[in-house]
């Protein structure tokens, strides 16, 4: 005695088939996305956090490779900053500059001592010395005294620079700069 005919018995597996296909797409699988969602963001997060890496070691890498070719150079990054406490000789390559280019320097404003000299924005032990110049000379001599000032041995930052002209073959420049001394 049969409790369901054959036809019914399929009639009821087919049932049971889509409660569970519609069970699983409704529900199951909503779960399952959601999860692999979760995971497909985490993976972007590692592989951004990868690339910020790789681009840190990257820039390490040519950090380390710069300081190598500086090592061979005349001019040693720790020469940038002067531990000449009395800028000396600072202000006589300054004066010097004005010298070959046949240009009038008055330098003023420099003052403060190494342990009252404001720090410069760097984690090192290195402080600011601000002066002031004034030049008067040729447009040309002046403008080559300037070019030299950006290449000189050591750092010195020019903060502000305003140009008037003087007479009719010469120019007044005031240019307002630090200069970095180390501390130590």
């Amino acid at each position: 005695m049969q409790i369901f005919p054959k036809k019914n018995k399929i009639y009821v597996l087919a049932a049971v088939w889509l409660v569970i296909c519609a069970s699983m797409f409704g529900y199951f699988f909503n779960i399952l996305d959601r999860s692999n969602l979760a995971e497909v963001n985490a993976i972007k997060e590692k592989n951004k956090e990868l690339s910020q890496l790789e681009y840190e070691r990257d820039s390490f890498e040519k950090a380390k490779a710069d300081l190598a070719l500086l090592a061979k150079q005349d001019i040693q990054p720790k020469d940038f900053f002067s531990k000449d406490v009395t800028l000396v000789n600072e202000i006589e390559t300054l004066e010097g500059i004005a010298r070959d280019n046949s240009v009038d320097l008055i330098l003023s404003g420099i003052s403060g001592t190494v342990k009252t000299i404001p720090k410069a924005k760097t984690v090192s032990d290195i402080g600011t010395v601000p002066y002031n110049i004034n030049l008067t000379g040729s447009l040309s001599n002046v403008v080559s005294f300037i070019e030299t000032v950006e290449h000189l041995s050591f750092i010195t930052n020019v903060t502000s620079l305003a140009v008037r002209g003087d007479t009719e073959d010469k120019v007044n420049v005031t240019m307002t700069a630090s200069f970095y001394l180390s501390k130590q």
